[in-house]
C-alpha cells in the first residue's frame, strides 16, 4: 500500500525487547523492521483523524450549547450514525452522543451539544471511516510480513470510487532484538 509517513519513527529499549513507534498519514504505511527486530510479537494502531459523514446540520439557525433535537440534511443520518456514537467538529471537538435516531433527518444529543453548531456544518466521526451500514471498508488492519520483514498497516478503502486515503495515525511494534 503506498501512503505517506512522516518521518519521526522512534524506538524504545525494554531489555531484550524493543518497541518502534511512530505515525502514519494518508491512510496507512509498511514499516521495515529488518536489522531492529528478529521477531515481532505484536503490532498495533489507531486512527487519529477526523472524518466527514457529508451529514449536515439543517436548523436554520445555529444550534446553541445545551440544545438536544438536531435537524440534518444532504445524508441519511441512519446510514453514517448509530446511538451512542458521538459526532465531532470538522476540528476535532466533541459536539455530542447520540442518544436517538428518529427518522433520516432528526436525531437527539442526550445531554444536548458541547458547543454551538453554525447551520449547514458539516458533522464529522473520529477514526477510521466506517457507516452505520456500510460497504466501505475504512478499519484499520495490521499484518506481519515475517518473509520480508514488513509490518503492514492498511486503512481499508473509503469506497469503490476512492483513489486516496486522508486518514491519519499511529502506530507500534513490539519484537526481541
Amino acid at each position: 500500500m503506498a501512503a505517506g509517513n512522516t518521518t519521526d519513527t522512534r524506538t524504545h529499549v525494554m531489555g531484550d525487547m524493543l518497541m518502534i513507534t511512530g505515525t502514519f498519514t494518508d491512510g496507512g504505511i509498511d514499516v521495515s523492521y529488518a536489522g531492529q527486530l528478529s521477531t515481532v510479537f505484536a503490532a498495533g494502531g489507531h486512527v487519529t483523524s477526523v472524518h466527514s459523514t457529508l451529514v449536515q446540520l439543517n436548523d436554520g439557525d445555529d444550534m446553541a450549547i445545551g440544545d438536544t433535537a438536531m435537524v440534518v440534511d444532504t445524508a441519511d443520518v441512519r446510514l453514517h450514525f448509530n446511538v451512542g456514537e458521538t459526532i465531532y467538529s470538522s476540528t476535532g471537538s466533541r459536539i455530542g452522543v447520540i442518544t436517538a435516531i428518529a427518522s433520516a433527518t432528526a436525531l437527539t444529543i442526550g445531554a444536548g451539544v458541547l458547543e454551538a453548531v453554525a447551520d449547514d456544518a458539516v458533522l464529522h466521526k473520529l477514526g477510521p471511516y466506517t457507516g452505520a451500514i456500510t460497504l466501505t471498508d475504512g478499519n484499520l488492519s495490521v499484518s506481519v510480513d515475517e518473509t520480508n520483514e514488513f509490518v503492514v498497516f492498511g486503512n481499508g478503502n473509503l469506497g469503490a470510487t476512492s483513489t486516496a486515503h486522508t486518514q491519519d495515525g499511529r502506530w507500534w511494534i513490539l519484537g526481541q532484538r
